[in-house]
């Protein structure tokens, strides 16, 4: 099969990341029966609010959660075809921004690679979240980095400041990848000094004008996110020293394993090429991987906090853009092309399969397991409170995360209140709801976990001591099966309901 590099390469690239990206779809689709327990609900309850910031993250990918979600009824399948198309969009424009120094048959070669990376496929390929959320922006900083240097026209410095405004709106994080992508530029590219200062003044002031209600809101709030950061990862001393630095690491290399076979396996016995050696192009995929990883060491080193491999998500999206530059340019790149490309469809086959032995084993379960129940345990709740009150459910606390699973299963979509901290920012202070919930009548705790066999004995104590006596107190309970243990049990919840204010 003769490459064509004019059109068929570039055709070739897109229909494989729109294959890609419908296959790990479909198989989450048919094969997983529940969401992530907490990222991806809490992003729906946070996106609610259409405010400047959570207690968590900057506020950028709940609001597109819950934008998505005007348009799709809220559901475990619309929510993996929003991650899906998420990575659809940044894997596109990688593949832009590879065109900017790099031939087409090695874009479908990094393209490819990329994607084995198991970070976007079946280890959280499924999960929309804060890392995920922000590989469309940072392949699009890249992209209009690159054509801004090359074209040296103001707008398109302006479009690289709104992809940066769009990254640090979703993960602060994406300051140490834009130090990377800068360092790796100035050191690859070596741009002419005054028009990458103009440009880089440009982009800056367009990312600082985007920014600056989140700063404002973030200044009036203490900064809850940063906060959140230290409160979320263990101080480094208490778990090893450099130890966790090595466990990050290699867990990023383990994800990486897939893409890193792929390669080494399609460069055995690859032919060299007949045409005259071709000038290497400037390693700029390589420099900023390795840069974005060392930077996110120094980084976390700089704070004291232990880093996890889930953080390298982003700096991952680089790693097939690292290993073309790292391939000998005596090689046959069309060759390579087609075995990368095969490789990538295997690849997926052997995940079709692999999806349906384990849909098989799961249909063969006497019962759900508990962390299966979200949805269930929302439409209970919800039918409870409508038939003995003939009102929707307008907030719901209790156990975390179960107050944002009623946020995004029940039909009433009720504002998801997190924790019961009471002189805290967590109600009458809460950086993304008010003090509504202590006002309002129309509210429930749902107090129990996920986890086959445990129960929660807190939660219902402290929302009787914040919201007063319930008016009514039910109980919930499921069967349940453990494929761990392959044991059977009840799992069981309590819901407390207080009436709508103003009701008899």
């Amino acid at each position: 099969m003769k490459y064509r590099p004019d059109y068929a390469i570039p055709r070739r690239t897109l229909l494989y990341i729109l294959v890609f990206c419908l296959t790990w779809w479909g198989i989450f689709a048919l094969t997983r029966h529940y969401l992530d327990g907490a990222d991806m609900v809490e992003n729906y309850a946070w996106g609610m609010e259409w405010q400047w910031g959570t207690n968590k993250h900057p506020p950028l990918f709940g609001w597109i959660t819950a934008g998505w979600f005007t348009l799709f009824p809220a559901g475990d399948d619309a929510y993996y075809l929003l991650n899906q198309v998420n990575l659809a969009i940044a894997l596109g424009l990688l593949a832009l921004a590879m065109k900017r120094v790099l031939g087409w048959e090695k874009v479908l070669i990094a393209t490819v690679l990329t994607t084995l990376v198991t970070h976007f496929g079946p280890d959280s390929g499924f999960k929309y979240n804060a890392n995920t959320a922000l590989l469309p922006f940072v392949a699009g900083f890249v992209w209009s980095l690159l054509h801004a240097l090359e074209r040296g026209r103001a707008r398109w410095f302006v479009l690289a400041g709104v992809f940066a405004a769009a990254a640090l709106l979703t993960k602060y994080y994406a300051l140490v990848l834009f130090a990377a992508i800068g360092l790796a530029v100035l050191i690859t590219l070596r741009p002419p000094l005054i028009p990458l200062l103009k440009g880089s003044a440009i982009a800056g002031a367009t990312a600082l004008l985007l920014v600056a209600p989140h700063i404002a809101w973030s200044i009036q709030h203490g900064w809850p996110s940063l906060h959140y950061m230290h409160a979320a990862h263990e101080d480094v001393a208490e778990v090893g020293g450099f130890r966790a630095y090595l466990v990050a690491l290699a867990g990023a290399l383990g994800f990486s394993g897939v893409a890193l076979l792929a390669w080494g396996g399609s460069l055995f016995r690859l032919p060299h090429t007949q045409a005259i050696a071709e000038t290497r192009p400037p390693r700029l995929g390589l420099s900023i991987l390795v840069l974005s990883v060392a930077l996110t060491v120094l980084a976390a080193l700089a704070q004291g906090i232990s880093p996890v491999s889930s953080w390298l998500i982003p700096a991952l999206l680089f790693l097939g853009w690292a290993l073309v530059d790292l391939t000998p340019t005596r090689f046959d790149s069309g060759i390579l092309a087609r075995r990368t490309y095969r490789f990538g469809l295997a690849y997926l086959l052997v995940a079709v399969a692999a999806a349906a032995i384990w849909e098989r084993q799961y249909r063969a379960y006497p019962a759900k397991p508990a962390w299966a129940l979200p949805q269930s345990i929302a439409e209970d709740v919800t039918r409870l409170y409508r038939d003995t009150y003939g009102q929707p459910i307008e907030y719901a606390a209790g156990t975390f995360p179960l107050p944002y699973i009623l946020s995004f299963y029940s039909s009433d979509h009720p504002h998801g209140l997190y924790g019961f901290d009471l002189g805290g920012p967590d109600l009458a202070a809460s950086p993304w709801i008010d003090a509504r919930a202590l006002k309002a009548g129309n509210k429930v705790a749902v107090c129990g976990t996920l986890s086959f066999g445990k129960s929660d004995d807190l939660a219902c104590p402290m929302a009787k001591t914040l919201f007063g006596p319930p008016d009514q107190t039910r109980q919930l309970a499921y069967p349940v099966y453990d494929p761990k243990t392959r044991q059977r049990g009840l799992q069981r919840y309590t819901v407390l309901m207080w009436k709508p204010r103003g009701s008899q």
